[in-house]
């Protein structure tokens, strides 16, 4: 459409308006070459001339629209520049400049130029064209959004993350044996879980966009209601896309609730730089900050400053099962507020991988992989050594779409822990069966 567009501003430009120079044997030959569709050998023709013949009214214009239409609106825009700059009410070669910033993406400036030309004295075609690009331009600043509801019922054999060892020695004490309290061991039980949350990008020009979102997460068990939870997030930035690279930077927010009080607050925010290395596969970078706090008063050494820095890639595989795998890693730190208490703050590395692919008509298979070391910054003042923790996480289920927007997700995850201070070590195993509707 934008290049029937095009020939319509061209050939109502070159009819109805004129520049008034003087004509030449190789400006009618470009004129000639133009009117047969061939611009590419029109800006051949023109480009050599362009040291001698630049400022020149009549050679600009053509040079400027040849360039455009043989694929260069850069050297267009340069030339139709000098046009205006002699004649700035030459509404043809407003309206050619218009053209080249809309090729180029910059859409606030080629919207400007549109208005500037669809305001002066122009034949009907001619405002038509104008018309129809304007539309174009206003189409390309549509608000996204999209919504998710979706209700889970499970059962975890570690409600509380805790270790399944009911004694343990504490050095500080001569190596005592203490009986662990009944919250401090494994506790499991069946559960329901409540999620939902929205999403929306707006573009505010071409390249830049507003974006943001906001999501809740419930999850209720059955009788250890003690480690009920919740978590209530947000986000607010703006992205920047061009070609093939896109920025986006969010301020990020949430509320962590166990058993219906506040149990720690999160603010920061995340900068990723996206890069598609092809049609098929994207790169990215990312850096994330987070403060810490805990909002109970016996909790608040716990406050801390957390930093992370990655790298992922994802690449989408073509055929009947069109697989999809992306890799990640990071590493970062984590520090306490307080320096008193360093063996609460640690450095965290670690890295990510998943698929998905079809198995069958609606049906998708997907799956992660998820190993985390984490080294601590002090000895324990209670087992006197160093922790070092190495997690592991694994998830495999299927999204299956029944009906338009609805869809059945049934999911197994498995976390094992492993530490050097045998009461933070655990294993836990997560089964359960969503229903969501997508909006």
């Amino acid at each position: 459409m934008h290049r029937m567009v095009a020939s319509a501003v061209v050939a109502s430009c070159i009819l109805l308006f004129s520049l008034g120079a003087a004509a030449d044997a190789v400006t009618d030959r470009a004129k000639a070459l133009l009117g047969r569709g061939d611009a590419q050998a029109a800006y051949q023709l023109l480009l050599p001339l362009e040291p001698q013949r630049a400022g020149d009214p009549e050679y600009d214009y053509l040079l400027g629209i040849s360039a455009l239409d043989a694929g260069d609106p850069e050297r267009a825009v340069f030339a139709l520049e000098r046009v205006l700059a002699v004649q700035p009410g030459n509404l043809q070669a407003r309206a050619e400049i218009a053209r080249a910033y809309y090729v180029m993406g910059e859409r606030d400036t080629a919207q400007r130029e549109f208005e500037s030309v669809r305001a002066g004295d122009v034949p009907a075609e001619v405002r038509a064209s104008v018309d129809r690009f304007l539309s174009a331009i206003a189409a390309s600043r549509a608000t996204r959004f999209n919504a998710y509801v979706e209700i889970a019922a499970g059962y975890d054999t570690n409600v509380n993350a805790a270790t399944a060892q009911s004694q343990v020695a504490v050095p500080f004490f001569g190596g005592a044996l203490f009986q662990l309290a009944p919250g401090a061991l494994r506790l499991e039980d069946s559960f329901s879980s409540l999620s939902a949350g929205f999403a929306f990008g707006t573009d505010l020009s071409a390249q830049w966009s507003l974006v943001g979102g906001a999501s809740y997460y419930g999850k209720y068990n059955r009788t250890v209601t003690l480690f009920d939870m919740a978590s209530y997030d947000g986000a607010l930035g703006l992205r920047w896309a061009r070609d093939a690279n896109a920025v986006t930077a969010v301020l990020q927010g949430q509320t962590y609730n166990v058993d219906d009080r506040r149990y720690r607050d999160s603010l920061g925010g995340t900068l990723q730089w996206q890069h598609n290395l092809s049609e098929a596969s994207q790169v990215s970078l990312f850096l994330q900050h987070a403060a810490l706090s805990y909002p109970d008063p016996t909790q608040s050494i716990r406050d801390a400053h957390r930093s992370i820095a990655g790298l992922g890639l994802a690449h989408a595989f073509g055929g009947e099962h069109s697989p999809v795998v992306f890799i990640s890693a990071y590493g970062g730190a984590e520090r306490q507020d307080d320096e008193s208490v360093p063996h609460l703050g640690h450095t965290p590395i670690g890295a990510r991988a998943g698929a998905q692919t079809t198995l069958a008509n609606h049906v998708i298979l997907f799956g992660t992989l998820a190993a985390e070391q984490r080294k601590y910054d002090g000895d324990d003042p209670l087992f006197l050594v160093r922790r070092d923790d190495k997690q592991f996480d694994a998830t495999l289920g299927i999204n299956y779409t029944f009906a338009p927007k609805w869809s059945l997700r049934p999911q197994a995850s498995y976390t094992e822990n492993r530490s050097s201070i045998e009461i933070f070590s655990y294993k836990r195993t997560v089964a359960q069966v969503g229903l969501r509707r997508d909006f």
